[in-house]
């Protein structure tokens, strides 16, 4: 079994599990109140090549998740809306919002993403939901596409700016899967932020489980199998 090793990559402390040098890569970014060991385990699940390079960014800023525990953030969320929400059962609508702190987010990752592009020759930008919505800003945002794009339990942001930014991405693969219940980030944000992809020209299909904001098993094995045909033939998109 690899062992991860903590590098700094641009400005982001980082885990990364080495494979093939100039090979193949998967970037995934956790999520809100989590850390960058929090990931990992899906390497191990998925059972891919060995040659196989696995990048897990650390969030910037430190959050609380419960007193006297912490956890590591992208951007800020309003946590009274969202527990709000949750009372109410009515998931947080966040497509035309852009929250405080995404810019900042996104500018960290693309100064990482670039220093990862002159290492590895296909790249699967990735996360679980507030990484999956960066890693959705940064693939739409930057210039150099990547060969796919994994969305765990995302959300729609920014409706108007991603719509005119998918049109830059046409053709790109991207997997996208979503709880039917999740409380914190509901399913119909999960279907628009697919239509918005696949009306722009990017091509993937969205997992649906009855589960809520998680990543099961049945999820994973799908994943390991879109990840497979995109980590030895794929090549970044430029």
């Amino acid at each position: 079994m690899r062992q991860a090793v903590e590098k700094s990559i641009g400005a982001l402390k980082t885990l990364v599990l080495e494979g093939k040098p100039k090979g193949a890569a998967v970037v995934l970014f956790h999520g809100y109140g989590a850390d960058y060991t929090d990931l990992i385990p899906l390497s191990e699940m998925m059972n891919l090549s060995p040659d196989v390079t696995w990048i897990f960014p650390n969030a910037p800023n430190e959050v609380i998740v419960a007193p006297g525990f912490y956890g590591r953030a992208w951007f800020q969320i309003d946590t009274q809306r969202l527990e709000e929400s949750i009372r109410r059962g009515e998931p947080t609508d966040m497509s035309n919002s852009t929250p405080p702190g995404l810019e900042g987010a996104r500018k960290l990752a693309a100064n990482f993403y670039s220093e990862v592009l002159k290492n590895y020759s296909s790249i699967v930008l990735g996360g679980f939901s507030q990484g999956a919505m960066l890693a959705t800003e940064l693939t739409l945002s930057h210039e150099q596409k990547p060969s796919a794009l994994v969305i765990l339990s995302g959300a729609l942001l920014c409706q108007s700016r991603w719509k005119t930014m998918a049109a830059t991405c046409n053709g790109l693969p991207f997997f996208q899967s979503h709880g039917k219940n999740d409380p914190l980030l509901g399913f119909s944000g999960a279907e628009s932020l697919h239509e918005l992809l696949t009306e722009a020209g990017l091509e993937g299909d969205i997992y649906q489980f009855s589960g809520g904001h998680e990543i099961p098993p049945k999820v994973i094995e799908k994943l390991a199998q879109f990840l497979r045909g995109r980590t030895t033939l794929s090549k970044t998109l430029h």
